[in-house]
């Protein structure tokens, strides 16, 4: 599924054009499958998940739709810094002593 990786990592409109062509021609054995993702995502779609289209608008590094995770990420990097900031903390009092 290289090609699919290609379709939605394209940076430019040209680009995606030339990658949607390999992928149809890498899933021809299965024309179904095809016109389902043609017709179902990537028409209708395109502009929510193709890079040529999402890194037009100023999103700041945040590609996470759920909320939850963008918390969860945000928490863990703050926990991750508290943590090193402790460590340092231990480390100073213990050789400063």
């Amino acid at each position: 599924m290289d090609c699919w990786g290609c379709l939605t990592d394209c940076s430019l409109e040209q680009q995606f054009d030339e990658c949607l062509k390999k992928f149809e021609m890498a899933c021809a054995p299965w024309p179904m499958f095809v016109d389902y993702v043609k017709e179902t995502w990537i028409i209708p779609h395109k502009e929510k998940f193709v890079s040529a289209w999402t890194n037009k608008v100023m999103h700041l590094g945040n590609t996470i739709t759920n909320r939850y995770e963008t918390v969860q990420l945000f928490l863990l990097t703050l926990m991750n810094w508290w943590i090193a900031l402790l460590y340092m903390f231990i480390f100073i009092c213990v050789f400063e002593i």
